[in-house]
């Protein structure tokens, strides 16, 4: 699985009119231009947006499960990369390259996972409650299975506060 430094390098080194796929576990993420490219000409998902320290600026990212990679891409020829996967677009379905910055734009700003239970006690339901809405609000797609467990963790330690 490579890092942020590397798959950002690698994305950057991406042909024009290609959307660079990154296998991170059992998902594929697409980075920065990728990331919109992907979103514009395939499938919407939910673009994460993360500052990285070590590139020392933001990160642009979508991910989905390994399982559905050939479903959303449909009849667009891909090839095999050291990282994952490249799928080409034709130039007609290719967007203008301005509008890549405002899409940028756009792109919230990830909250972190870690949770905010230490501030407000809860008990009983209330602490099911907010379970709940973090469970429904939390983007699994897009996590790594340690950001996942990380998750999870802050979520039994709220339900043990009771």
């Amino acid at each position: 699985m490579p890092t942020y430094t590397e798959a950002i390098k690698f994305e950057e080194a991406a042909p024009q009119g290609t959307i660079r796929l990154v296998r991170s576990g059992e998902f594929y993420r697409a980075y920065d231009h990728s990331a919109w490219l992907f979103c514009c000409c395939i499938a919407e998902y939910k673009v994460m947006r993360k500052y990285v320290k070590t590139l020392k600026r933001d990160v642009y990212y979508i991910g989905f499960p390994e399982k559905s990679l050939f479903n959303n891409i449909g009849e667009r020829t891909s090839s095999k990369t050291d990282f994952g996967f490249d799928i080409s677009l034709t130039a007609e379905e290719t967007p203008a390259e301005e509008a890549y910055e405002t899409w940028k734009a756009t792109v919230q700003a990830e909250e972190s996972s870690k949770g905010d239970y230490n501030a407000l006690p809860m008990a009983g339901a209330d602490a099911e409650r907010e379970v709940l809405r973090r469970l429904r609000e939390y983007p699994l797609e897009s996590k790594s299975m340690v950001e996942c467990a990380v998750f999870l963790s802050e979520l039994r330690k709220l339900l043990s506060n009771q």
